[in-house]
């Protein structure tokens, strides 16, 4: 498996690439410091290639100059978090599980004009908006749980950090990723782990496929949402309803890369290629 991939002066750049591992007409560090030589370079090209992780006043800049980029992050950007991405399977009437989104931690209160918020019922989930691969989700299974959530939730807005779900929760033994790079999707069933979450990272395993019938909708469903979005490298992860009907539950940008071994890469390579032959 090639290391890098080399596509300087193809014919349809210049290209500008903020990968380290792809190699562009420019090249640059993703953080780079944003100066009038480096958007100089960046008004020089046609296209732009991402890393997982940059600026985002870089893409902005990009877009409006009208540089094609890859991976399309237009989604990630104008519905940040997982508020956003709650409020995205809304506009898009895809089906997600029932959630509530509070900007502060205020909006439990009494306030003139508020939307008044019935709490769920126990067990549920809940989930800061800004934190990865499980970090920030907690089974609240009794008072002493959500007593415990606050005081967490409001010692982050002592640190300026606003923002948590209450979503509902769906008590299934294994999840769903499907990882979509360029126009292939790849899915991977996974156990919950002991603190009830599936990822990798959290104690979660990678498990034979359970349910070909689900798989096949699964696979449906992120065909309409990368339709609809032009996402063409994210993660997007399912719930399983107990009467097994699917749910998005997130899309993850900034992904391990685990479940796909040392395939990643060339993948990715590949997505790129048919990107800029496009």
């Amino acid at each position: 498996m090639a290391d890098e991939l080399n596509i300087s002066t193809h014919p349809s750049g210049p290209i500008i690439s903020f990968h380290p591992l792809v190699k562009a007409d420019y090249n640059f560090w993703a953080f780079s410091a944003i100066n009038d030589e480096l958007l100089s370079y960046l008004y020089r090209a046609n296209i732009v290639i991402w890393p997982q992780v940059f600026p985002s006043q870089l893409y902005f800049y990009a877009c409006q100059k009208g540089l094609r980029s890859f991976p399309n992050y237009d989604i990630r950007f104008k519905f940040p978090g997982k508020s956003g991405q709650m409020l995205l399977f809304k506009a898009l009437d895809l089906p997600y599980p029932n959630t509530i989104f509070f900007p502060k931690i205020a909006a439990l209160g009494s306030h003139p004009n508020a939307i008044k918020v019935k709490i769920f019922s126990y067990p549920f989930v809940l989930k800061t908006d800004d934190e990865h691969e499980g970090q920030g989700v907690f089974l609240i299974e009794n008072e002493s749980a959500w007593q415990r959530a606050l005081a967490r939730i409001k010692q982050r807005e002592r640190e300026g950090k606003f923002g948590f779900l209450m979503q509902e929760f769906l008590p299934v033994p294994y999840d769903l990723r499907v990882v979509v790079i360029g126009r292939e999707f790849f899915p991977f069933w996974r156990a919950l782990g002991p603190n009830f979450k599936a990822n990798l990272a959290q104690g979660g395993k990678a498990i034979p496929c359970p349910d070909k019938t689900l798989e096949k909708k699964a696979l449906e469903l992120t065909k309409t949402l990368c339709f609809k979005t032009d996402i063409n490298l994210a993660a997007i992860d399912f719930l399983i309803h107990p009467e097994d009907s699917l749910l998005l539950n997130e899309i993850n940008f900034v992904f391990g890369r685990r479940l796909l071994g040392k395939s990643f890469n060339k993948l990715f390579f590949k997505a790129i290629k048919d990107f800029i032959d496009s």
